[in-house]
């Protein structure tokens, strides 16, 4: 039923979906800006991200250079205009992506290391030049260092033996000699999809010089044109390409690894003793990672502070630690990528077949564990990129990436995207070449305000109070630097986990975390030392955890062991799985350190033997070892939500008076039953955002041997829906009942009344195009492309209307009513007796419509939207002018020339069949 809008949480700008806003050319104006950001605020966004690219053709006069005094300008009014509307506004740190542009001087940019290689036998001189083979790399590259190893193990730096023209004066002394010259290159990658006045070399990304050069061009341009900052910058996913050096490489190194890395050239390119090889090229990919980390994303946010900003960041991609990267802005962002497949009967899933990407919990928990342990209260996501073929994404289709995003630990999300489009231009407007594409000329558009509903009411939710996991696991991403791979620089990308994260102990106990119901975050080396205990818990800056688990690994840092045998021994939980991790990291001094390592493990113990499960007391607190993940937790007192077994994936938080739980049912069978709550709730409160109802959860309070009490709940969800779950010690005032809706064939036996809808239906075309007049009678659903040539390459809404009757006596046998439409393509608006009953957007499309229904005649309009692939189409196989962008213009999923001619029609309207049900309420629980 209907509730008050007071029961629910006060809403914030943040609660609200935001969207990132391209600029295409920056060719705005301040009547398209007024008029795109009332319409974002009509359809329910709460803001924008701005990120300017490449233009559009024919509209080169109207292109602003980025940050000159009219963007700025531009800028100053789009966050006065969506401050009115009671929106935010975010700005991307640059344009298109990554950082870079005219201010980066060719030193700056991105460095590229090339290894060149001679013999020499004693007595011989170099006849060739010490210079880059690569005539390109010849103006730019810059010698850093030559040396020179002989068969016995002798190292010679002769750097200075080489003059300006890079000829060598050296004789090589008795022996064999390989010479190894080491040049700091240049990848010359330019900012990709860069718009007018952003253009230019991508910067050094391990070099805080270059980013202070990069960011006082934003500082200036703020100073001098006094306009009002963002409200957070954004830094985008780490797309550097080739990226693999620095120009003050060697001096880093030997500040944080300790030793001269000139000296270990042949092993850093794989040659001598393999453990050698291996522990070099640790070091250099840790030595990266600290740069990327040190030099780049805490000065980033740093700067922002001094701005008096928040930032945005996307670690994924890059080549180092992605917790501590997330960790360092003060909303880490992760990001779905590709279409997905769900096992949810009826959910359209069009994207020509071709799935580019695949959601994974295991990473998207990256930036929200990040957030989480580091006390960030958003964890956001850039949502539905290439989530399928432009013009062929349908809400329904985006539903299950939301609740997949939520139950990962995100509760802030920006849609990907709204291109900007003059008030004025042609359908289908201006258009991102990447899809999906949100915005008013996407006929999805019409019914978006309710799915945005959905998203405001769950993510008030989801904002409140603190994350509540139980478990922290710890990411040994040593063991991700000691892998053999052809390159030395390893960026770990959404799209290779196969290579750093499928195959790993780490990966696998994730996995199996999720799958069994347990709650948790992961942590790295550096917030593991940041971690003490307190009252038996271990807390992090962001929060309190029962228990640590040290998944199977190999390398673990000396002083990240010495901490967790601290936390130990200070009353904390550990769970080693499988075995101890059995070396350290990278070359020098390893043996110490190793040796190191084996008396802080023999402090727990030399002798348990890790088939058997085992707990031992240290001190004030205790470590448990064994293989199976669910008996060691048990043990120390950790239970999974055993919900996960009954197929429903869930999160949880902690509120001031109770606990908020997100459920949902991404698997293919629907719910009906008793759910067990790992916590005891006296009172539970079930909202359903996508109905906008609430009520008074029935309970059965439980209690185990041991006198722990926990509470089982009654909830009924159909494949694809969800619920949020408030538990609350205080009796819930003004807040009814929970209304249970008959959703599985288990409840056939409550079916009093069933009325199908089958007498003649009329169509009528209200809204979209081509303009299509007149009435239809129908004698059966079905696709409205079956009518004629013209309702084939509609895309708008059309209204079913029907009217059926309800006889008094029927009315009497059932209390509840409900009105299933079948298969819908691919949204629908019911309206019953004159009332707006529902917007149904996603599977299942039924809604109870017992308020409005009444004995004698009933009049049901159903109005349909549908998409815009038969409309595009049609326009391609005309040869209509719509593909008028530059740079990559628009693609389709495999980054080919878009072309939709040949696409065959795709069904549209209320297929059906639909259906009205009475029922007598369910009461026998």
């Amino acid at each position: 039923m209907m509730q008050a809008q007071s029961i629910w949480p006060k809403i914030y700008a943040e609660a609200h979906p935001w969207t990132r806003w391209w600029w295409l050319g920056n060719a705005v104006d301040r009547a398209g800006i007024a008029y795109q950001l009332q319409a974002l605020h009509d359809a329910g966004f709460g803001g924008v991200e701005i990120t300017p690219i490449y233009g559009v053709n024919g509209f080169e006069k109207q292109e602003i250079p980025y940050l000159s005094k009219r963007w700025m300008d531009m800028l100053h009014y789009t966050i006065q205009k969506a401050h009115q509307l009671g929106m935010k506004v975010d700005m991307n740190n640059g344009t298109g992506w990554p950082f870079g542009g005219p201010q980066i001087p060719l030193d700056f940019a991105a460095s590229k290391v090339i290894f060149q290689s001679y013999v020499l036998h004693g007595g011989e001189r170099l006849s060739q030049k010490i210079i880059p083979e690569d005539v390109r790399q010849q103006r730019v590259a810059k010698l850093q260092a030559l040396m020179a190893f002989s068969d016995d193990g002798e190292k010679i730096d002769i750097t200075d033996k080489v003059d300006s023209s890079g000829i060598l004066h050296w004789q090589a002394p008795p022996g064999n000699w390989r010479l190894i010259a080491v040049f700091n290159g240049k990848t010359f990658q330019k900012v990709k999809r860069a718009a007018p006045g952003g253009e230019g070399w991508v910067m050094d990304h391990f070099s805080d010089t270059a980013l202070q050069i990069y960011l006082n061009r934003f500082a200036h341009a703020f100073y001098i044109f006094q306009t009002p900052l963002p409200h957070s910058f954004f830094n985008d996913s780490y797309e550097v390409f080739g990226a693999d050096w620095t120009t003050h490489m060697f001096e880093a190194f030997q500040r944080l690894r300790g030793y001269d890395l000139r000296n270990y050239l042949p092993a850093l390119l794989g040659m001598g003793n393999p453990d050698t090889v291996q522990r070099v090229i640790m070091d250099y990919r840790q030595t990266l990672a600290d740069l990327l980390l040190h030099d780049f994303a805490e000065p980033w946010t740093a700067w922002a502070h001094r701005m008096g900003r928040t930032t945005r960041y996307q670690a994924h991609g890059s080549p180092g630690n992605w917790i501590d990267l997330y960790a360092s802005a003060d909303i880490p962002e992760t990001e779905s990528f590709g279409s997905c497949h769900f096992n949810i009967p009826g959910i359209p899933e069009d994207s020509l077949g071709m799935r580019a990407g695949q959601l994974d919990e295991r990473v998207l928990k990256f930036a929200s564990s990040a957030a989480h342990i580091s006390g960030k209260p958003y964890a956001s996501s850039e949502t539905f990129t290439w989530l399928g073929e432009h013009f062929r994404v349908s809400l329904a289709q985006c539903k299950p990436v939301l609740d997949e995003m939520w139950i990962s630990g995100i509760n802030h999300v920006f849609f990907h995207g709204t291109p900007y489009s003059p008030q004025n231009a042609p359908w289908p407007g201006w258009q991102f070449y990447a899809s999906v594409n949100f915005s008013p000329y996407n006929p999805i558009w019409h019914d978006l305000p309710a799915m945005n509903q959905y998203i405001t009411r769950t993510q008030s939710f989801l904002q409140q109070g603190k994350p509540d996991n139980d478990i922290l696991l710890y990411w040994p991403v040593q063991d991700v630097w000691a892998r053999q791979n052809p390159e030395l620089l390893f960026q770990l990308t959404i799209g290779n986990t196969r290579l750093w994260l499928d195959s790993t102990g780490f990966g696998q106990v994730a996995d199996t975390l999720i799958r069994q119901g347990y709650s948790f975050d992961y942590i790295s080396d550096q917030y593991i030392e940041k971690t003490t205990v307190e009252n038996g818990k271990l807390k992090t800056p962001g929060g309190y955890y029962k228990v640590l688990i040290i998944p199977p690994c190999t390398f673990i840092p000396l002083h990240t062991f010495a901490h967790i045998l601290s936390l130990i021994k200070n009353g904390g939980k550990v769970v080693f799985i499988s075995h101890f991790p059995e070396n350290v990291p990278g070359l020098q001094a390893w043996k110490l350190r190793k040796d190191s390592l084996e008396i802080l493990k023999n402090q727990i113990s030399s002798e348990w033997i890790f088939h058997q499960h085992e707990v031992k007391n240290i001190n004030k607190g205790f470590a448990y070892i064994g293989e199976n993940i669910s008996t060691l937790l048990s043990m120390a007192g950790v239970e999974a939500e055993s919900m996960a077994h009954n197929g429903l994936s869930f999160i949880r938080r902690k509120t001031n008076d109770g606990y908020v739980y997100f459920i949902s049912n991404l698997s293919s069978d629907s719910f009906n039953g008793w759910i067990k709550l790992s916590i005891h709730a006296p009172y539970v409160v079930i909202y359903d955002a996508y109905a906008n109802r609430t009520g008074i959860a029935k309970l059965k309070q439980v209690q185990n041997a041991e006198g722990i009490k926990t509470t089982d709940v009654y909830i009924q969800i159909p494949s694809g829906y969800s619920y949020i779950l408030k538990t609350t010690d205080k009796p819930p005032v003004h807040v009814p009942a929970w209304t249970y809706f008959p959703v599985s064939h288990s409840d056939s036996n409550n079916l009093r009344i069933r009325v199908a809808l089958e007498n003649p239906w009329t169509l009528q075309f209200i809204e979209g195009s081509p303009e299509i007049k007149g009435i239809y009678r129908l004698q059966s659903l079905g696709s409205w492309t079956d009518l004629n040539d013209s309702a084939r390459t509609f895309e708008g809404t059309a209204q079913y209307q029907i009217s059926f009757r309800i006889t008094p006596e029927q009315k009497s046998k059932a209390d509840q009513w409900i009105l299933k439409l079948g298969q819908v393509d691919f949204s629908a608006k019911v309206i019953l007796n004159g009332h707006d009953v529902a917007t149904l957007w996603a599977v299942p499309f039924i809604c109870d419509v017992t308020p409005y229904i009444r004995a004698g005649e009933n009049v049901l309009q159903i109005q349909v939207t549908n998409l815009a692939a038969n409309r595009i189409a049609a326009y391609d196989r005309n040869k209509i002018p719509w593909k008028i962008f530059k740079d990559v213009n628009v693609v389709n999923m495999q980054y080919r020339p878009f072309d939709a001619s040949k696409w065959g029609t795709v069904a549209s309207g209320l297929i059906g069949p639909v259906w009205v049900e009475g029922y007598k309420n369910k009461n026998d629980f």
